[in-house]
C-alpha cells in the first residue's frame, strides 16, 4: 500500500492510500490546507485544533450543498426523462389514430 506525504497546517502527515490515489489525496490536503490556511487569516491566533474543526465543519457543508445539487439535478434528469416518454407516448398514440383514421379513409374508398 502506498505513502503519501501531505501537509496541513503547517504540519506533515504520512498516510497509506490506495494504489494509483497518491495524486488524489495530496489534491484534498492541499484543498483542506487552503480552507485552514483561510481560517486562520480570519482567525488571527486561533488554536490550531480549532482551525481544523472550523475547516472540517466550512468542507462537511460544501458537500451537504454539493449532495443538494446532484440530487436536484437527478431530480430534474428523473423530470424531464418522464416529461420525454409522455411526450412520445402521446406522440405515438397521435401517430397511431391518423394511421387508423387514413387507413379507414383508404378502405372505405376502395
Amino acid at each position: 500500500m502506498p505513502q503519501v506525504s501531505i501537509q496541513i497546517a503547517n504540519r506533515t502527515y504520512e498516510l497509506a492510500c490506495g494504489d494509483g490515489e497518491e495524486e488524489r489525496v495530496q489534491e484534498l490536503a492541499a484543498y483542506v490546507d487552503e480552507k485552514v490556511g483561510e481560517l486562520r487569516k480570519q482567525l488571527p491566533g486561533a488554536p490550531e485544533i480549532k482551525l481544523m474543526v472550523f475547516a472540517s465543519l466550512l468542507l462537511a457543508e460544501e458537500s451537504r450543498e454539493a449532495r443538494g445539487v446532484a440530487k436536484a439535478a437527478e431530480n430534474a434528469r428523473a423530470s424531464a426523462t418522464d416529461n420525454a416518454e409522455t411526450l412520445a407516448t402521446a406522440l405515438e398514440d397521435l401517430i397511431t389514430a391518423r394511421v387508423d383514421k387514413m387507413t379507414k379513409k383508404v378502405s372505405g374508398a376502395a
